[in-house]
């Protein structure tokens, strides 16, 4: 950690804990209209109370492998995913073309793996508040959640740098001539970045984009707390601009009944495809056991 910045408080960036819907909505009503100025935000929801913001890819590896390892077996993921769905006969038309996740495109082709249930280190985030909710409230019907998010302006120094260009917010599918810098398997320390390829139909529907650290094995989440404090807002405001809110088990059913009943959000607007709704029907199929064989 550099030594700059100090190590997050979980406590201090937590900032709510919510028992019902209603106070849902409200705060979603906070965070679009109370701001005296725009923020743009980006929301994750988690099914636990992790006090983390951790990949799929560290879960699964934890700290008992070294880091050289698990970069290799992520490379010889990377190049059997393009091997295989090169040859994949189902794909559609709003699928994009190999081309788009080849060879210099690394980071776009973790982003279509990790949308097609591979782990990888990316991490997803959704300027939908209510996708986030969802996210949140869809599994473990017995733990609490959290939902965590921060102000996408700590960002904007990216916005500046010659190397990370190719890698801007909103990089789109039809920049094929942009080829990615090469950060993969990089020592630089402590570096975390935003990219937003929406290149699946679920990435859209769901309003999605990522965080990448070099390290495969970093928290998400002290990074950018470290970012939101190096921000001019928040040296200006002295607000946090990375928080969390608690959301009450008990609430969640709830919750899921008001996304489809108030705000059209559904696992069929989340998953436009046949597998995301295999991954929705696990998650309920998780609740149902829960609920009705305690």
């Amino acid at each position: 950690m550099s030594p700059n910045y100090s190590a997050m408080n979980i406590d201090e960036i937590t900032t709510e804990t919510f028992n019902s819907p209603s106070e849902l909505n409200e705060f979603e009503e906070y965070l679009s209209l109370g701001q005296a100025i725009p923020t743009r935000w980006a929301f994750r929801g988690q099914s636990g109370e992790y006090g983390s913001l951790k990949p799929s890819f560290q879960r699964i590896f934890g700290q008992k492998h070294p880091r050289r390892t698990a970069e290799d077996i992520e490379r010889d993921l990377i190049k059997t995913f393009r091997e295989h769905y090169e040859k994949l006969n189902g794909r559609s038309f709003d699928m994009p073309d190999p081309n788009m996740i080849g060879t210099n495109f690394d980071l776009r082709c973790l982003s279509v793996m990790q949308h097609y249930g591979v782990p990888t280190r990316l991490l997803d985030w959704t300027s939908n508040y209510w996708t986030a909710v969802y996210f949140a409230c869809a599994s473990d019907p017995t733990k609490n959640a959290e939902l965590w998010f921060y102000d996408r302006e700590i960002f904007s120094e990216q916005l500046q740098s010659t190397e990370l260009a190719p890698l801007l917010s909103y990089v789109y599918p039809g920049q094929i001539g942009l080829q990615e810098p090469k950060l993969l398997g990089s020592r630089t320390a402590d570096m975390i970045i935003e990219f937003d390829p929406q290149l699946t139909p679920r990435m859209k529907n769901q309003f999605a984009h990522h965080t990448f650290c070099l390290d495969p094995f970093t928290d998400h989440a002290q990074l950018l707390f470290e970012r939101s404090q190096n921000s001019t807002r928040f040296k200006e405001d002295n607000k946090h601009l990375l928080q969390r809110i608690v959301i009450n088990a008990a609430c969640k059913q709830r919750a899921l009944d008001f996304l489809a009943k108030q705000r059209q959000v559904t696992a069929g607007t989340i998953f436009p495809d046949v597998e995301g709704l295999n991954k929705f029907l696990h998650w309920h199929l998780e609740s149902l056991l829960t609920t009705m064989m305690d």
